[in-house]
């Protein structure tokens, strides 16, 4: 399983914690970061979410999807801390060597 496939079955399992996801983007936005239209986008794709059940449903797609083109998005992910070091050890996307 990749890391943006066990963040939406996190989020799925809780969308409160989209609310988290949604105040680093504007923190990151608010100090001026340098990728500001990719904030936007996670900006609008996780306040979607947070309003209307298909929302949410096109961002755990995103999430889950294989399509080269979002991983420019994914580059940026407001996700980062959302899961434990045992979750994260799940991945199979991150690196061999296990800390």
């Amino acid at each position: 399983m990749t890391y943006s496939q066990l963040i939406a079955a996190k989020l799925e399992g809780d969308p409160a914690l989209l609310q988290v996801a949604l105040a680093k983007v504007d923190r990151w936005l608010k100090s001026g970061h340098s990728a500001a239209h990719r904030l936007e986008q996670w900006h609008d794709l996780v306040s979607r979410a947070m309003r209307e059940p298909e929302g949410l449903r096109e961002l755990l797609a995103l999430l889950r999807g294989e399509d080269p083109a979002r991983s420019r998005l994914l580059d940026f992910n407001p996700f980062a801390g959302l899961l434990t070091r045992e979750e994260r050890r799940q991945a199979t996307d991150l690196c061999g060597y296990r800390h």
